[in-house]
């Protein structure tokens, strides 16, 4: 038994655009107005954001294409430095990262729902978010086609909300072309678009990659994982500057700067302020999109794991009916509902940050190591612009890991720590999979 092609290159774009839109698009942009007061470099930052996705996108394009397989950079960090450096990246994506996404993810998802639900207590929240945990999750157990359609509709959902938003904004709100053109007083430089603002840019791109873990149920992956990666990271692009020209169309600078929930105060500028709610509806949307996206592909890791006799063998058992890694699934969403009831999960999260971003340098590198240890590998895709695409990839994102270190040293070591603590548990799994292995080549 094993992991059924069902996903078609259509799921696949709307899997990404899904997994990378989500509460930050609409949140981000406040913060970013402070500390870029120049409109020119507000609305330029997410193009260059975009195009370093891209970058990336094309990097892991060739990658996936070379290795369509259930698990994403944890099979292309195992191609090209060892199954160890894998098993790392595996151990600290089931621990932490899958899970302490979900309830992260469903916990936002509660507080916008609560404008539409009363809630009469903290409690009463926490459990919303496990029993929306729990539903996204039995809809990825009944089958990858559920999930994948589930996923469909949810984005399509998003997107729909997100144009309408945008063309009545532009054509019949109450916005000011000059916003783009107006002075604050003071000069910025360029240059710091390379500093913090760009990390926020960066994070809010992130899960751009989402399409590579679940490779080996894609049809047709030689072709459709590059185009979903390459196609998906430019709608977001498209997506983001325009609802950032929306927002400064809608109130100058000065007026963004700070502000929280900022498509709520740009609708509320447009149309107004009675109809801002309305604005919940997209996020809503989008979170919820981004939740059923992380649990459909974080279990396919600690899958991959197991597959490759590294992990708990019970992580590799499917679904005799769904063939859906549903031990895998029903453990993240355990995971993340005891984070959930804890509430310690946030600084987890915020301690592998930089663990994240090394492993997507790690992947960039990867892909120059694989070139020239294995240049005779059947490439089905090759990264355009190759290598000068995928060094700006690994530049940037280097720089970003710099600066996350400096600015959190402890944090970031805490959090390459909980990496490297899953190296004894690698050793032990690994004498026993050989042993496994052995016997059953014998």
């Amino acid at each position: 038994m094993s992991l059924r092609r069902e996903i078609s290159l259509f799921d696949a774009i709307l899997l990404i655009v899904g997994n990378v839109v989500g509460a930050g698009i609409f949140t981000t942009s406040g913060f970013l107005a402070r500390e870029l007061p120049d409109p020119f470099l507000f609305v330029s930052i997410w193009i260059l954001g975009g195009v370093l996705t891209i970058c990336g996108a094309l990097t892991y394009a060739e990658l996936a294409a070379l290795f369509p397989l259930a698990g994403g950079d944890y099979q292309f960090i195992k191609a090209a430095y060892g199954r160890w450096a894998g098993f790392l990246l595996g151990w600290t994506s089931f621990w932490i990262i899958g899970p302490g996404s979900t309830a992260a993810l469903s916990l936002a998802l509660v507080s916008y729902l609560q404008g539409f639900f009363h809630l009469g207590s903290i409690l009463q929240g926490k459990f919303l978010a496990i029993a929306i945990i729990a539903a996204f999750s039995l809809i990825n157990i009944r089958g990858v086609r559920p999930g994948g359609t589930t996923q469909d509709i949810v984005t399509m959902g998003t997107l729909a909300t997100l144009v309408l938003l945008l063309l009545s904004g532009f054509l019949m709100g109450n916005g000011d072309w000059g916003n783009f053109t107006a002075t604050t007083g003071g000069k910025t430089s360029w240059t710091v678009l390379f500093s913090t603002p760009m990390i926020a840019v960066i994070f809010t791109y992130s899960g751009w990659f989402a399409s590579a873990y679940i490779g080996s149920e894609i049809r047709n992956p030689q072709r459709n994982l590059p185009l979903s990666l390459i196609i998906g990271t430019c709608i977001v692009m498209v997506l983001y500057t325009l609802m950032n020209m929306l927002y400064l169309y809608s109130m100058p600078i000065p007026a963004l700067k700070g502000s929280i929930n900022v498509v709520q105060t740009s609708v509320g500028y447009l149309f107004a302020p009675s109809l801002a709610g309305f604005a919940s509806i997209p996020i809503i949307l989008a979170i919820a999109a981004s939740t059923n996206a992380n649990i459909l592909t974080g279990a396919r890791v600690c899958y991959a794991m197991a597959d490759d006799a590294t992990f708990w063998p019970a992580f590799r058992k499917l679904h005799p009916l769904y063939n859906t890694p549903c031990t895998a699934i029903l453990s993240q969403s355990l995971i993340a509902t005891i984070m959930i009831l804890l509430g310690s999960f946030a600084e987890l999260l915020s301690s592998v940050v930089f663990v994240m971003i090394l492993t997507s340098v790690a992947t960039g590198v990867a892909l120059f190591v694989l070139r020239k240890r294995q240049p005779n590998l059947p490439r089905p895709f090759k990264t355009w612009g190759y290598p000068f695409v995928p060094l700006v990839f690994i530049g940037a994102y280097t720089i970003i890991g710099i600066k996350i270190v400096s600015a959190n040293p402890v944090t970031s070591l805490t959090g390459f720590a909980i990496a490297l603590s899953g190296l004894p548990f690698f050793f032990w799994w690994n004498s026993r999979g050989r042993v496994l292995r052995t016997s059953v080549q014998e």
